[in-house]
């Protein structure tokens, strides 16, 4: 299948929300596999319209026995980022949840949206090693959250952990070792607005 057909066949499965007023808008989640980045962003649901974009759920579209290879990360952030300028260009809020560990990929991510003169937020999720080995060790059991398009577990923190990049955007630092999603959810959406109105 070629590219453009992947992007399409995708972009049509997503929720369509309704167009934002003042235009779209980008948010970037970045942070490590069990951080609570998923987590939050459907607290997030209750509060904002957006579409959902995630490299986790476009892995799982794209192919039924992913390598993480560098080329296959690749080719899954590319078709992200056409199809995060696709809903941007219909006026939508798009929240784009990524490990995003490198900051090549954010760059590009931010750049998809000032291309288009659109704001773009960076929203950085961290919790304590206790509270993530926690989480990512319920992910390979019956205690599985609903809806959690996962594979990583603690040895692939692990290896992240050492490859990370540290942001350089300005950013909101959400910690989620003891916080409930809600309040993180209620804290990122007045980030949101109030950094799409600056």
């Amino acid at each position: 299948m070629e590219i453009s057909e992947i992007i399409n066949a995708i972009d049509e499965q997503l929720e369509v929300p309704p167009a934002n007023p003042s235009g779209g808008s980008l948010l970037i989640m970045v942070g490590l596999p069990g951080t609570g980045k998923s987590v939050v962003a459907s607290a997030l649901r209750d509060r904002l319209p957006y579409v959902l974009v995630s490299t986790d759920a476009i892995r799982k579209k794209m192919t039924g026995s992913p390598s993480y290879s560098d080329q296959e990360k690749t080719q899954i952030y590319q078709v992200c980022f056409a199809i995060i300028e696709r809903r941007l260009r219909r006026g939508q809020r798009v929240l784009f949840d990524a490990v995003n560990s490198l900051q090549s990929w954010r760059d590009q991510a931010a750049a998809v949206a000032a291309n288009l003169g659109l704001p773009a937020v960076f929203c950085y999720l961290q919790a304590s090693p206790e509270a993530v080995k926690e989480r990512l060790v319920g992910r390979n059991s019956a205690n599985r959250r609903p809806g959690d398009m996962s594979d990583a577990d603690w040895t692939v923190y692990n290896l992240l952990v050492e490859m990370q990049e540290p942001m350089t955007n300005p950013h909101l630092i959400l910690d989620s070792s003891s916080t409930s999603p809600e309040a993180l959810a209620d804290c990122l959406v007045a980030y949101w607005l109030k950094e799409e109105a600056a």
